[in-house]
């Protein structure tokens, strides 16, 4: 992963400025929608580097259809291959997708400079292998859901009289604004994770001591699943204080102070490898969105392209100022009716902004 450090900044700047300057402005967009095809082009583009606009339309197309076509089958509740002349079941449609996907990332990466293709054309298979974990329809899905999550704040939440985007804009000090950055995106991660758990299973008796001294530790036996709610744990008052619920976008800008972070990519030796690269393109989609600070300019001298996003911060849905942490004590009732959670988080109604990109001289 170490090759790609070089390229993903500026491949990703260039996707995001493609990606906006060719939405009208003026025009409204489903924010979670656009975000997921923007995410599909980036993760294309950085494992398979398809430059052609056309030529990576198609690809994208092809490649989202047979990853959904996978995940349906991986999550089938009739877990059994059955293919015949007039029905095949969809574990059946998976693997025939799965198949399908190997071909087709396989003779991309033969003709690409994936960073996972250090071999001869004999490993072709192992790169596309990697590759379906990479630019899978799930890897996409929790993309678009943390840039979703981030973009709402950064346009939509209010500190005082000025959004978050108006903030960081104004601070004139290069390492000051990327701190502030990356504190508002760790806070993020923390309230809004895109996986809202994963399971696990004991491999010995553990026992969990309780809060206080009044209950005593819970006994959890080897060989039991476990469900690990990230959601709920980075919501976790002993570990966050009287604000656990809150959205504090400061909350990691002083460097000086260790505060716990979330649970967004796992933990230990189990967590997620692809943490610095999400990270990385997160960071840099904000960058590019806000521009360079005001008062400045590009290292070239052209002018500054920003972007500009506007809505209705109090016409959001109980359940979703619940899942950026606007709002502390939503019923759950409330976050089911309007988030939905696999197999990413989301808003289950469209939240609909409009685009209001311009130059800056």
């Amino acid at each position: 992963m170490a090759q790609l450090d070089d390229k993903i900044q500026p491949l990703v700047q260039s996707r995001v400025l493609d990606h906006f300057r060719g939405l009208p402005y003026g025009s409204l967009i489903d924010l979670y929608d656009s975000m997921k095809s923007l995410s599909w082009q980036i993760l294309l583009s950085l494992f398979l580097e398809k430059d052609d606009e056309r030529g990576n339309g198609e690809d994208i197309a092809e490649i989202e259809a047979l990853h959904e076509e996978l995940l349906r089958g991986q999550f089938s509740l009739f877990p059994v291959s059955i293919d015949t002349r007039f029905w095949r079941s969809p574990r059946a449609k998976g693997l025939q997708a799965r198949q399908s996907l190997q071909s087709l990332l396989q003779s991309k990466v033969i003709r690409g400079k994936c960073p996972f293709a250090v071999g001869n054309r004999s490993e072709g298979q192992d790169i596309a292998n990697h590759l379906l974990l990479f630019t899978s329809s799930l890897a996409a899905k929790a993309l678009a859901s943390l840039l979703t999550a981030v973009l709402i704040n950064l346009y939509l939440f209010k500190e005082g009289e000025s959004v978050l985007s108006t903030k960081i804009r104004s601070l004139e000090d290069p390492e000051q604004r990327s701190r502030y950055i990356q504190s508002m995106i760790r806070e993020v991660e923390r309230l809004s994770p895109p996986v809202v758990g994963i399971m696990r299973r004991t491999t010995d008796d553990i026992l969990l001591e309780s809060e206080g001294d009044a209950a005593p530790p819970t006994l959890i036996p080897k060989a039991w699943d476990l469900w690990l709610y990230f959601a709920g744990a980075g919501r976790d008052p002993a570990a966050f204080g009287e604000t656990a619920e809150k959205f504090v976008p400061s909350r990691y800008f002083d460097a000086g102070v260790s505060v716990r972070e979330g649970l967004a990519f796992g933990t230990g030796a189990k967590a997620c490898l692809g943490e610095g690269l999400i990270r990385t393109i997160v960071t840099t989609v904000v960058e590019t969105c806000l521009g360079h600070p005001q008062g400045t300019k590009a290292k070239d001298g052209s002018d500054d392209w920003v972007v500009k996003l506007e809505g209705d911060e109090g016409g959001l849905p109980a359940g979703v100022q619940g899942w950026l942490g606007w709002q502390a004590g939503v019923k759950p009732e409330e976050w089911a009716r309007d988030i939905k959670q696999l197999p990413t988080q989301r808003p289950r109604k469209r939240i609909l902004l409009q685009v209001k990109h311009q130059l800056v001289s």
